[in-house]
Formats: C-alpha cells, sequence, structure tokens
C-alpha cells in the first residue's frame, strides 16, 4: 500500500515538475515578446499614427465625393424637369398656337446651347 501511494506521489511531482517548467518556458518566450514589442513600439506607434490620418483623409473625401454627388444629382434632376417642362409645353402648344410653339423650340435651342457651354 505505501509503495502505491509513494508511486502517485512521485507520479505527481513529476506532473508538477513538468508543469512548472513549461510555465518558466512560457514566461520566458513572452518576456523575449515583450522585448521584442519594446523596441518596435515607436515604430508601431506612428505607423498607426499614420492609419489613423489616412482614415481621416479618406473620411474627408468620402464628404467631399458625397456633396459633389448630391449637387450633380439636383443638377440632373432640375434640368430634367426642364427639359420636361418644355416638352410638354410644345406638345400642348403644337396644333392651338403655332407661335408658342414656335418660341418654345427657340427656348429649347437656346437651353440646348447654353447646357453644351463648359463650365
Amino acid at each position: 500500500m505505501f509503495l502505491f501511494i509513494a508511486t502517485i506521489f512521485i507520479a505527481e511531482l513529476i506532473i508538477a515538475v513538468t508543469l512548472i517548467l513549461y510555465i518558466v518556458r512560457a514566461d520566458r518566450a513572452v518576456l523575449k515578446l515583450n522585448e521584442q514589442v519594446e523596441e518596435y513600439k515607436p515604430q508601431i506607434k506612428a505607423a498607426l499614427e499614420g492609419i489613423k490620418e489616412g482614415i481621416r483623409e479618406i473620411n474627408d473625401k468620402q464628404e467631399i465625393v458625397v456633396e459633389y454627388l448630391r449637387k450633380k444629382r439636383d443638377q440632373w434632376l432640375f434640368k430634367m424637369l426642364q427639359t420636361v417642362l418644355i416638352y410638354l409645353l410644345l406638345f400642348l402648344f403644337r396644333g392651338k398656337c403655332k407661335k408658342a410653339a414656335s418660341i418654345c423650340q427657340g427656348l429649347l435651342l437656346a437651353k440646348d446651347v447654353w447646357d453644351s457651354i463648359p463650365g
């Protein structure tokens, strides 16, 4: 019986020593990794600041693009509305008032010329 208890005790000691050795190895590895992180800390900090600035720039550019697209959409809708109204007037005045139709056609021509001017 004492031999059995001694064998179990020795086995537990072997397991405990093995666990302690693994813990010591892990501690050394963590200390080595910590030294490397401390060595590269300024470079890591500079890189993170660069990433932060890049994200800020992207956000600013995104706002500019969204505002530009909003303006272009509003311009396009206004031009579309003008065109639809002019063609509607042409359709309505086509048979009834020849002078009004020619005025509308002249306005449409002036509008097309005005839209073709860059700027």
